[in-house]
């Protein structure tokens, strides 16, 4: 259910510029990182079934003999493999200025909890496939947890900021 939320591929994208100890390299390895985590996704779902076509009218057959929509997994991979290849680098390179220290990297440390909250905020109202309990009660405290986490990222910058700032004077 995560893996389908944009906010967890930008975390993923965030992370590896985090953890790149360069800014070129991030850039390149984020959009190549989501790609072939796009591959392995839909490669997945192909796997559970999810782009077969179903013959409505022989009724209900064994799903291993139905045609595959390749159309359609192709169509969705594109789309996402162009997003990665849009999104990556930016990301990527988010990544590598959250390393900043106090309040010149904060902005950037507060990305992905603000792509979480702005995603679950449009998915959830009205979303078909978000209408249980379990999932609702998920993205609910995926919302919440970026709350926190944008809190908690304000209140440690500022207060390493101050802390800097008191211990520079003469």
């Amino acid at each position: 259910m995560v893996a389908s939320a944009g906010w967890s591929w930008a975390a993923f994208a965030f992370a590896i510029g985090l953890v790149c100890r360069s800014w070129k390299r991030a850039v390149w390895l984020a959009p190549a990182a989501l790609m072939v985590a796009v591959a392995a996704y839909y490669l997945v779902k192909l796997g559970q079934g999810e782009f077969r076509v179903f013959d409505m009218a022989a009724g209900s057959r064994q799903v291993e003999s139905l045609p595959v929509d390749w159309a359609g997994f192709i169509g969705h991979a594109l789309a996402w493999w162009v997003a990665a290849c849009v999104f990556g680098p930016l990301l990527g390179w988010a990544g590598t200025l959250a390393r900043r220290p106090h309040l010149r990297g904060l902005a950037f440390r507060l990305i992905v909890p603000l792509i979480a909250m702005i995603d679950m905020n449009l998915r959830l109202p009205g979303d078909p496939e978000l209408d249980g309990a379990v999932a609702t009660g998920t993205w609910t405290a995926v919302r919440f947890a970026a709350v926190v986490a944008c809190a908690l990222l304000t209140a440690w910058a500022l207060h390493t900021g101050i802390r800097a700032r008191r211990t520079a004077r003469p």
